[in-house]
């Protein structure tokens, strides 16, 4: 059910409507008949879910008219099933301790309809058997749903005439439909005024609030997660590079976090460095002024990188030439020219044997994995295990068995798509049909 009602005041509030409705009515009457229920109440969607449950009772009834000593297939036994079956239909009588239950239960699906359409069908798209949406399902939908009926009505027709769909799919037409026309939505106020004239509808304690009337704070830390931590963050450690030519120079005060502080150094006998003036052309690292005193004129950056100390590799009698340029990517190797060249390894005997095409998944399933995907993939159901190696072998290609398992096996069982067994699935599913 949606999470946006309180599901205890729905629940009352849909029994004691159909409670009050029920004592009105049949205080004047012993049953009622299916005539009567259309205009049971001021709201025909609740009226129309409780012939769709008359008619899901009437259909199951006559399922169980077949035996497997008859031949209910003879065209003679089903026309006379489908006239007895449509003669009893028009005699509905159902006393009020039966149609009470299903009127509280029409009532509480009417209002999550009203107050949370998008609840509502993903409900009864994801309860349908097989994970498969029929035609004849979808048509039914259509006919027995007053409010919003638009969005029935567009699933349908995105189906565009296939039989059956799988839910994933019916899904995504539900959000496109509410993503499209969601402006057409009922609004609940009049629906509201209709179910207040036989019992108050409070909406606030049918409702959950979903929306804080504050967005709260943090939420408070204990002492023992902020004792150890250190008040400042230390500062990144930066490489600092050398040059040959670069004077040396008093490194600049920094403050706690690392950074360079905004305070100019102060000056010291040994290094006067606000005493020189600033045309001093002997000066050629100057101070690095972070106020607005004018400082010395920069020194061109180095073309050249810098020199690190390194070995002399050099031989007497041989001309040194010049390093080459330190910051050039070094040159690949042989190895690594041949390591790239050279075409992969073949494959062994176990490769090509897992790689050869096969007749049948369930006998190129080994114990182990069958054990691994009952477990992992179908929630311990071995059953419906078997069901889906049975299926997805009656299929034609190796596109049908990849929809089948994406549409309807994974949502169904809520697969982690990047799991080993899943990856070893469709490796057999690629071997299958090769």
């Amino acid at each position: 059910m949606s999470n946006k009602f309180n599901a205890n005041a729905l629940t009352e509030y849909s029994k004691s409507y159909a409670r009050r409705i029920a004592s009105d009515f049949y205080q004047h009457h012993a049953t009622i008949s299916g005539q009567q229920i259309l205009s049971l109440t001021p709201i025909n969607q609740i009226n129309l879910f409780v012939i769709s449950s008359l008619s899901d009772k009437w259909q199951a009834d006559a399922a169980k008219f077949r035996s497997p000593y008859f031949d209910f297939t003879n065209a003679d036994v089903e026309e006379a099933l489908r006239n007895f079956m449509n003669v009893v239909s028009q005699h509905i009588s159902v006393r009020r301790e039966h149609l009470e239950p299903l009127l509280a239960d029409a009532t509480r699906r009417t209002i999550i309809m009203i107050f949370d359409p998008r609840a509502y069908f993903d409900d009864v798209l994801r309860s349908q058997p097989e994970f498969t949406v029929t035609a004849d399902v979808m048509k039914q939908m259509v006919r027995y749903t007053k409010i919003n009926q638009f969005i029935p009505t567009h699933i349908m027709q995105r189906m565009n005439g296939k039989p059956f769909v799988y839910v994933n799919q019916a899904l995504g037409f539900l959000d496109e439909v509410l993503s499209q026309r969601a402006h057409e939505l009922e609004h609940y106020d009049k629906l509201v005024a209709l179910f207040s004239e036989k019992l108050p509808m409070d909406v606030a304690a049918l409702l959950r609030s979903h929306v804080p009337d504050s967005i709260p704070g943090a939420p408070m830390r204990s002492f023992f997660d902020t004792a150890t931590e250190p008040s400042v963050p230390p500062a990144p450690l930066v490489a600092m590079e050398t040059t040959i030519a670069a004077p040396a120079m008093e490194p600049l005060p920094t403050n706690t976090a690392g950074n360079i502080s905004a305070t100019p150094p102060q000056a010291s006998p040994a290094s006067p460095v606000f005493a020189k003036s600033a045309d001093d052309s002997t000066d050629t690292g100057g101070a690095m002024f972070l106020d607005r005193t004018s400082g010395p004129d920069p020194v061109s950056p180095i073309s050249q990188p810098s020199q690190l100390p390194t070995t002399d590799m050099t031989q007497p009698g041989i001309p040194q030439q010049s390093q080459p340029d330190t910051t050039v990517e070094a040159k690949p190797t042989l190895n690594d020219t041949l390591r790239e060249s050279t075409p992969a390894e073949p494959t062994t005997m176990a490769e090509t044997f897992h790689r050869a095409p096969i007749e049948s998944i369930a006998r190129s399933i080994s114990l182990n994995q069958k054990f691994r995907f009952i477990n992992q993939l179908f929630n311990g159901n071995s059953s419906a295990y078997n069901q889906a190696v049975e299926e997805i072998d009656t299929l034609n290609n190796y596109g049908q068995a990849l929809d089948l398992i994406s549409y309807r096996y994974a949502s169904q069982y809520l697969w982690d798509m990047s799991s080993d067994e899943v990856s070893e699935l469709v490796e057999i599913l690629k071997r299958r049909f090769a």
